[in-house]
């Protein structure tokens, strides 16, 4: 079996790397108006890109006549799309149909389908005290998924080195010759706009002085990306989760340090140097440290009488057993998140604030969390002109990493959509 890190560079898509969910594009130059020439080749791959379209979204399988008559293209020309395509690997041909009781002369009309497996995309997902990789179909369907364990005063290039292995762990498992053409990196931290370096990451020693992008990109062969975890689980709950593709959203993630994603206008909003939704910075009101940010959920409130008993998951846990002290704590907590925050939600007018900790996993938790919900939502209901829905996360720990492979997977729908037969041939 063919391993990654047999990989080269001459493996990559030919093609420079576009990461489409990142924000909208730099504004163009006087002059970049006019159309472009299209030559020969290009104009090969836009028919190429509209039968592998029309493959992908004709239910049943489509023949040749019908993938001819999609794209307007003749015949001749679609079949000989076809064969390339299928010669890539992207396409193949659907099995037939039983048809008990009828009879057909001659041969069946050949049908095609799409290959996910042609290519895959990897998620990462990057914390203090773990490193977790998801390595997913072109579909988005998770094939294999790889955790690690780190020490949390791990060094840069070692953690760098954490996730090139816990990626290779990840396609090992697969048991298939994985074809990685596109990987993104969920990370805390600022991150610049090009999704190529992480500017700061206070938590995590030497991390930006780190060039994980090259380390990951030349194991892989492919394009990699990096991007602010909070931004990565905003996209992780727009696409699978209760954002349900809310166009105006705001995912607020309580994880060990304070960070937002926001989805504006369906898209992520960066900023002007990407540091969009930091609100870990803000003042929070009754904060009893004199630096900015909130104190984690889960350490939000210890018993003074009896330290220890309502630190960490316990909190949580005795307050979804409904213990007055642990409520006490979380509708404190709430409240505050939500004063803070009040001036964000209505600079944004969001539609829907989401709430993503993967403190409530368990249902027996989810009391708590429901505590969590109505005392930010009450205490926003003061603050704000036009309310949102709020809501908890679905997706829980896993928002990060479903939000990574869904920008690696943008990169590689972009070359779907426009130019597939410049993409690495994949085995059959």
């Amino acid at each position: 079996m063919a391993r990654s890190r047999d990989r080269s560079p001459s493996t990559a898509p030919a093609t420079q790397a576009l990461w489409p969910l990142s924000g909208p594009p730099e504004p163009r130059s006087p002059g970049d108006e006019l159309p472009a020439v299209v030559g020969v080749a290009d104009l090969r791959a836009t028919n190429a890109a509209a039968v592998l379209a029309a493959v992908r979204s004709t239910d049943p399988h489509p023949r040749l006549s019908t993938l001819a008559e999609a794209t307007k293209l003749s015949r001749p020309t679609v079949e000989a799309i076809v064969e390339e395509l299928t010669d890539r690997g992207l396409i193949e041909v659907a099995p037939a149909v039983s048809a008990r009781g009828q009879r057909s002369p001659g041969r069946p009309a050949r049908r095609f389908r799409f290959r996910p497996h042609a290519g895959f995309v990897v998620g990462v997902d990057v914390r203090p005290r773990s490193v977790s990789a998801c390595l997913a179909d072109l579909d988005g369907r998770a094939v294999a998924v790889e955790r690690k364990a780190v020490r949390a005063d791990l060094g840069g290039p070692a953690r760098a080195r954490a996730v090139v292995s816990v990626v290779r762990d990840a396609i090992d498992r697969a048991g298939a010759d994985a074809r990685v053409w596109a990987a993104t990196i969920g990370t805390p931290g600022l991150v610049d706009r090009s999704n190529t370096r992480i500017r700061q990451a206070d938590n995590l020693k030497g991390w930006a002085e780190t060039d994980v992008v090259a380390t990951l990109r030349d194991a892989l062969g492919c394009p990699v990306a990096v991007e602010n975890d909070a931004n990565l689980a905003a996209l992780g709950e727009q696409w699978r989760g209760v954002g349900g593709s809310a166009d105006e959203m705001v995912f607020v993630l309580l994880g060990e340090r304070l960070g937002a994603g926001v989805i504006t206008g369906g898209r992520l909003l960066r900023g002007h140097r990407g540091a969009a939704g930091e609100i870990g910075f803000i003042r929070f009101p009754g904060s009893p440290s004199s630096r900015p940010g909130l104190e984690p959920l889960d350490g939000a409130a210890p018993d003074r009488e009896n330290p220890g008993r309502h630190t960490g998951a316990d909190l949580v846990r005795a307050a979804a057993e409904g213990d007055p002290h642990a409520v006490s704590a979380i509708t404190s907590y709430g409240r505050r998140l939500a004063a803070g925050i009040a001036p964000v939600l209505l600079a944004l007018d969001p539609a829907v604030v989401v709430l993503g900790t993967g403190l409530f996993a368990d249902p027996a938790l989810l009391p708590a969390g429901e505590i969590l919900l109505s005392a930010t939502e009450e205490e926003a209901g003061s603050l704000l002109v036009d309310l949102p829905r709020w809501r908890l996360s679905s997706l829980g720990d896993e928002a990060v990493i479903t939000g990574a492979v869904r920008f690696a997977l943008s990169s590689v729908e972009e070359v779907l959509r426009t130019r597939p037969t410049l993409l690495p041939a994949g085995g059959q």
